[in-house]
């Protein structure tokens, strides 16, 4: 779609016509659309802003609906293009469900095809769990957080497809070793220590995450606060996103799985930087109130804050924009270069696992509160849709 067909939605005064603010739904759809913006499309940046102001303003007062209620209070803290599909599907069955125009064959099959698909994802859990308790972590590493749960939860949201399970259940592992392994940079080994891991990783081929993690430890013994521009370059090798991503390609097939698969990761395309970028300093944002309250290297914010000498309200506004500008190109590179790209069976592995970025930090951060992921886990892997 042209943008330039919203530019009609405006008055001769510049301004968004009035009967646009009376249509719900419409403004809901306009939302929506808005999130697929490429740079540069600064229509788009005003038909978001007016529609989220909008629909802020009306809600929940004014609407009377109370399935629509839930819908916009959803779509306004999670956008439909930046959730992941298994939350995006069980929300939208409730939804649905009270809509008093529903289609009673349609929402059975819906709420009958998410249970199965449940079933199977129960399955895999017992079996990770099982494993995770046979290498006894709770004891050899007693300062690491059991993470079992969320990390399950992150590989599913990259693929909950039950063709996937292999891929799904060694890719946990793998999610389960680095978060042993951050925990351990983080909150664990001295500076010795860490350089002396970082050289046994390193020929493990986790050269780029292990040199990126003791790049941080040497930033945090040297009391150091490096540029911005320094921070994001080592904290899109520090973020995992890359290695979390190649880890899923594993287990699902090589006729996905090609060279050309793995080069385009290795080979840090505009969507993975950005993939990488959002991940980084959305975490920056929500975390580093409680990072520097310990020992902790600089954040993205403190990094801004002092690079460009404003406050902490201006760091985050600013760092807000760059996440903006960072969906902006994995929405670019996704839709205008499909040919550049592997299998979307692979790029929507990097778009999902961006998209939980939002799930993660809905509420705050459910990596540092993990009970606020209480609500998500329990909807999508303990209690089946009513029937």
């Amino acid at each position: 779609v042209c943008v330039d067909g919203f530019r009609k939605l405006k008055g001769s005064e510049g301004k968004f016509k009035e009967w646009l603010a009376k249509d719900e739904k419409g403004l809901l759809s306009l939302y929506e659309a808005a999130h697929m913006a490429f740079n540069g499309e600064d229509i788009l940046d005003e038909v978001l802003s007016f529609a989220t102001k909008t629909l802020e303003s009306i809600f929940p007062n004014k609407i009377t609906n109370p399935s629509f209620q839930k819908q916009i209070d959803f779509a306004l803290r999670v956008p439909a293009w930046k959730c992941v599909p298994r939350s995006l599907a069980r929300h939208s069955i409730d939804f649905y469900s009270t809509d008093s125009f529903h289609h009673e064959k349609l929402l059975a099959f819906a709420k009958l095809d998410f249970n199965i698909v449940q079933k199977f994802h129960q399955q895999e859990l017992y079996e990770v769990s099982n494993w995770w308790r046979s290498i006894d972590v709770a004891t050899k590493f007693p300062y690491a957080r059991d993470r079992l749960m969320e990390s399950y939860y992150c590989v599913n949201s990259m693929y909950f497809e039950p063709k996937y399970r292999s891929g799904r259940i060694i890719a946990t592992k793998i999610f389960l070793m680095l978060a042993i392994l951050d925990d351990t940079y983080d909150n664990f080994a001295t500076y010795e220590e860490a350089h002396a891991l970082t050289e046994a990783i390193e020929r493990l081929q986790l050269k780029k995450l292990s040199q990126a993690y003791l790049g941080e430890i040497r930033w945090r013994n040297e009391g150091r606060v490096p540029t911005l521009r320094e921070y994001i370059i080592n904290g899109v090798a520090s973020s995992g996103v890359s290695k979390l991503c190649t880890s899923c390609f594993v287990g699902m097939g090589a006729e996905i799985a090609t060279k050309k698969a793995f080069e385009w990761v290795t080979n840090e395309s505009k969507m993975m930087n950005a993939g990488c970028l959002i991940a980084r300093v959305q975490n920056d944002i929500f975390s580093h109130e409680f990072e520097q309250k310990r020992n902790h290297v600089a954040s993205a914010v403190e990094c801004c804050m002092k690079e460009y000498r404003v406050s902490e309200k201006e760091a985050v506004e600013f760092l807000w924009k760059e996440i903006s500008n960072a969906w902006k190109d994995i929405v670019e590179e996704y839709c205008q270069k499909p040919t550049l790209l592997p299998s979307t069976d692979l790029t929507d592995r990097l778009l999902n696992l961006t998209r939980l970025i939002n799930i993660f930090y809905d509420d705050g951060d459910c990596l540092i509160n993990s009970h606020l992921l209480k609500d998500h886990l329990t909807s999508l892997f303990i209690d089946p849709v009513p029937l």
